[in-house]
């Protein structure tokens, strides 16, 4: 990774990085020096206290560079590039502190305690020998930690912390494609920001295929009973019934549960004492 800061050090800064001049070309030690830093910064080895598969190990990986990205405008940075590693730990448990904090939002049955602060006192991250960082979830649930690493809330991270990007407009756009939330409130600490987000998306998104689902099913229901409504009515016809007052049952009240009932329905039998009856009255006409 080829990063040129192009910054302004002194003979007492250089010193700092263990750079003692021997040449004319103080920039370009600097950034050789710096691109060291940087490179190991993003190649650490990621470990976790949960356990984790290899595709959210990579998404640790890919969040931790990004992390270090970040970082390198900071002011503290720049005085002192030493500090490219620590700060982008910082940075990265913002970012897991964002994102179990907006799976516990999606989560009815999380409990009350999974707050900001909560996932802020048992998220540690530290760097050890062999340019490892270890990351413990101390007392959050490894389901929670589990469902929380997932692909699209760590990109929708990335999008919305992007420094070049334009935050939760940039990430409501590419969540809604570029259609307004009416009902979302923007600003607040981005932790909070992205997580109200989140929670508010996965609201919308359960409406919606719930919705769909729903005309899905009304939608088949309505396809099947029309077909079993054609079909007694093929039957009905094949037995003499009036074609036009099935034309009329199946189509002038528009609901197919009703024609289907009514075709469905067996006579009234004529009551054995009328038939007795019928029967005698055609003895006496012969």
């Amino acid at each position: 990774m080829d990063i040129n800061l192009n910054l302004c050090y002194d003979e007492a800064n250089l010193s700092k990085l263990g750079i003692f001049i021997m040449t004319t070309d103080k920039q370009q030690l600097i950034n050789d020096a710096i691109n060291q830093i940087v490179e190991k910064a993003c190649n650490q080895q990621i470990q976790s206290d949960v356990a984790l598969d290899e595709e959210q190990l990579e998404l640790l990986h890919q969040l931790n560079i990004f992390c270090v990205k970040q970082v390198l405008d900071d002011l503290e940075v720049k005085k002192d590039p030493r500090k490219i590693a620590y700060m982008a730990s910082q940075e990265l448990k913002v970012a897991l502190v964002a994102l179990c904090l907006s799976r516990s939002l999606m989560n009815p049955r999380a409990p009350k305690s999974y707050n900001k602060e909560y996932f802020e006192e048992n998220i540690n991250i530290e760097t050890l020998a062999g340019n490892t960082k270890n990351i413990t979830f101390k007392n959050i649930s490894e389901k929670e930690v589990d469902k929380a690493l997932n692909i699209e809330l760590v990109c929708d991270w990335m999008i919305y912390r992007d420094k070049e990007g334009k935050g939760i407009r940039a990430l409501m756009d590419e969540k809604t494609f570029y259609q307004d939330m009416d009902d979302y409130q923007k600003g607040g600490s981005p932790v909070y920001e992205f997580a109200r987000f989140e929670r508010k998306y996965y609201e919308h998104k359960q409406g919606k295929d719930l919705a769909n689902k729903e005309s899905a099913q009304e939608a088949f229901r309505n396809a099947i009973v029309k077909e079993t409504a054609t079909e007694i009515a093929r039957q009905q016809l094949a037995a003499g019934k009036n074609p036009m007052e099935l034309v009329n049952l199946l189509f002038a009240p528009q609901d197919y549960d009703y024609a289907v009932k009514k075709m469905l329905e067996t006579p009234t039998p004529t009551p054995l004492i009328e038939n007795k009856k019928l029967i005698e009255n055609k003895k006496k006409k012969k």
